[in-house]
């Protein structure tokens, strides 16, 4: 299909003027496309230095509706200050809707472990198949919100292990693959020796096992844990803070220290169906004046691409780079820099056509319009919060129960 698009429209230019190739063609082409013709010629390499071209490429992919938004809404799930001291913390859901998102609708989370006030977090920043995976520290819980079915994920025999060691399971990615009609969660389990106050040396050597890191995968249809072999390196620093599911892969971030002190950031992507992982490598999209290590990024869906939003620690400038191919580090292209905004400490999550949510400083919450470069407040969303985010739901009467079995 893209072979014939190539050709259409080397055909078109030569039977056209560039420039009206330019106004009419070009700008509505997908961004793996365009990066892909930048050998056609000199000026078409150059096209995203073109500011004019540049405006009209971003205006067409934040605007066009993308089917990955259908019968869609959003979701925004606070995790709470219990009380001015910041010692505890409690979750509170809200559906969001109206043209301004100025309307909200409580949603309550299931307490399987009855828990006077339970908090979760959220993986994969939500969910477009219809169900949620909320975890806190080792309890991990599936949740439909449409029907208010929730289901438990059994430990594994990973953690099941003597003392002194104790195990640290960290998740990863949680999706649905479509070939196994299959729902599947994703973690590594790290080992930590817990010496209570006793030597480190001397437990080491009393102790008849070692136990190595290891990747487990969790099938609700058979609703087990089992070992998977994942090619992603020991030096690899993961970070579980926000990841994305999209077309049955799992994507989040992950960074390298090198021998120079400067650090690499990868975007591991960990496709459910294959259980096959691979790399993409992220270029430093901000202006090289600190090292890198100092950079804060963010996943998120732009409009049905994946797309890195990054910034300086301390500073309230947004660099936003989209991904044209998987395992393409040239791919990356900046489109977006938001800002400053002083007022704004980070960014909480996407909506659709081009809106972006972001924390202030405060304790509101704010979202801006790319398209407008308007930004306005969210009412009635403030107080002490520890963080909050903003995710894509898709309602679904599909049953837990019904996958498990």
């Amino acid at each position: 299909m893209e072979m014939a698009k190539s050709l259409t429209i080397a055909k078109v230019s030569n039977h056209i003027p560039e420039d009206l190739a330019f106004s009419a063609v070009l700008y509505k082409l997908p961004l793996k496309s365009l990066k892909r013709f930048g050998c056609v010629s000199k000026t078409w390499s150059l096209l995203f230095q073109n500011p004019n071209f540049l405006s009209k490429f971003r205006n067409n992919l934040i605007s066009i509706p993308h089917s990955y938004y259908n019968d869609t809404s959003l979701l925004l799930n606070q995790v709470m200050y219990h009380d001015h001291n910041n010692s505890q913390v409690y979750s509170s859901m809200h559906s969001l809707f109206g043209e301004k998102y100025e309307n909200r609708l409580k949603l309550e989370f299931p307490n399987p472990f009855q828990e006077e006030d339970p908090f979760f977090n959220i993986l994969c920043c939500g969910s477009i198949t219809g169900i949620l995976c909320l975890f806190q520290h080792h309890k991990v819980v599936l949740w439909n919100p449409t029907t208010d079915e929730f289901k438990v994920i059994p430990p594994s025999s990973a953690e099941s292990i003597p003392p002194p060691w104790d195990p640290s399971p960290l998740l990863y990615g949680f999706g649905y693959d479509h070939v196994s009609y299959d729902y599947k969660i994703i973690r590594h389990v790290c080992y930590f020796l817990n010496t209570q106050g006793e030597d480190w040396d001397d437990l080491l050597s009393s102790s008849q096992t070692c136990y190595e890191h290891l990747w487990e995968i969790y099938s609700l249809r058979c609703n087990s844990w089992r070992k998977i072999d994942v090619d992603i390196p020991r030096d690899w620093e993961v970070s579980t803070e926000n990841g994305l599911f999209m077309d049955g892969i799992c994507h989040w971030y992950s960074s390298c220290t090198k021998n120079d002190d400067e650090c690499e950031h990868i975007l591991v992507s960990f496709d459910l169906t294959n259980e096959v992982s691979f790399a993409t490598l992220i270029p430093l999209d901000i202006d090289a004046n600190e090292k890198c290590n100092f950079v804060q990024r963010n996943l998120m869906m732009l409009n049905g691409s994946i797309a890195s939003i990054s910034w300086y620690i301390h500073t309230s400038t947004f660099h936003i780079s989209v991904l044209a191919e998987l395992g393409v580090k040239e791919s990356w292209t900046k489109l977006f820099v938001v800002g400053p905004l002083p007022y704004i400490q980070y960014p909480v999550g996407a909506g659709k056509n081009g809106h972006i949510f972001f924390t202030k400083k405060d304790g509101g919450l704010v979202h801006f319009d790319l398209t407008t470069q308007m930004i306005e407040e969210l009412g009635g969303v403030k107080g002490a919060h520890y963080y909050s985010e903003v995710i894509i739901y898709k309602e679904n009467l599909l049953s837990i129960g019904g996958i498990n079995h």
